[in-house]
């Protein structure tokens, strides 16, 4: 450490960049996470405190009254909708994603190149514009108001973004475990299931992840898919608060809040994985 380093005046500039670096850090988290702690606060008034002018951002007297009219009304059928469907096309989704990925990555094939620019062309694509072929596709064959239909669809729309993550993930793998493999006698699907994959941990958490995200929080696909009571995922079933004639704050952001709660705990459960699955994948090995 050079002299100037530990001048006084350096190391109250270092302060201050520090401090004022917090500062603004602190100001961004607190702008996205304000509409949350709002919904939450709202979620716990009364109906009568809700729309009280001026509003508070604390109750004061708080109530789990709108939490349990969610739960008379039967808001855990959505819960298990969402569920089953989220779990179903993550799981399809990481199967059909890494067989693809793997094939793209170690095999050498004519056309590879240009069916990996076929795949990112396929995520720009905007989803409402697909919402008319594939509800004529899932009608033809017998899935609409379905969660097998449903979670078909979410797995193609999300196949894309999977091939493509774990793809940079195989590329930065030593190939000379998977040769060592081979020769002990593994085949190609033997070595991805029992070489490959087990060491693909961070880059399958990513992948789910995003797959979860999506599958979870959608509505525009859901809502045209499905009319059913018995079928709804939760995002619909939210919608349904707004009203007719008036909207019904309290189990609109109760419902909101419960919505978001498993999610953030499985970014949170698995953020370590999460974070090494997206930066491993960057460089080759």
């Amino acid at each position: 450490m050079s002299v100037r380093d530990t001048t006084p005046s350096w190391r109250a500039r270092r302060r201050t960049r520090l401090l004022t670096g917090a500062a603004v850090n602190g100001l961004i988290l607190l702008f996205a996470l304000f509409p949350i702690l709002w919904g939450l606060s709202t979620s716990l008034k009364a109906p009568g405190d809700i729309l009280r002018f001026p509003p508070e951002l604390i109750p004061t007297a708080p109530t789990l009254e709108n939490y349990a009219l969610l739960f008379r009304t039967g808001i855990h059928r959505f819960v298990l909708n969402s569920a089953m469907v989220s779990v179903a096309t993550v799981l399809a989704t990481l199967v059909v994603g890494s067989l693809a990925a793997y094939a793209m990555a170690r095999l050498a094939f004519r056309g590879r190149t240009v069916l990996m620019f076929a795949i990112v062309a396929l995520m720009s694509i905007p989803l409402p514009s697909l919402l008319v072929p594939t509800f004529t596709f899932l009608a033809n064959l017998g899935l609409i108001n379905s969660r097998s239909g449903l979670a078909l669809l979410y797995t193609a729309y999300q196949l894309p973004i999977v091939v493509w993550i774990l793809y940079g993930y195989f590329l930065s793998l030593p190939i000379e475990l998977e040769n060592a493999a081979r020769i002990d006698g593994y085949s190609r699907f033997e070595t991805l299931v029992k070489i490959v994959l087990p060491l693909s941990g961070p880059g399958l958490v990513a992948s789910g992840l995003f797959v979860l995200t999506f599958a979870w929080n959608d509505f525009v696909v859901a809502v045209v898919m499905i009319s059913s009571e018995d079928y709804k995922t939760l995002p619909v079933a939210i919608y349904g608060y707004l009203g007719f004639y008036g909207r019904e704050w309290g189990p609109l952001t109760a419902s909101a809040i419960l919505s978001i709660l498993p999610v953030i705990a499985v970014f949170v459960a698995f953020q370590r994985f999460f974070l090494s699955g997206m930066t491993s994948g960057g460089v080759k090995s």
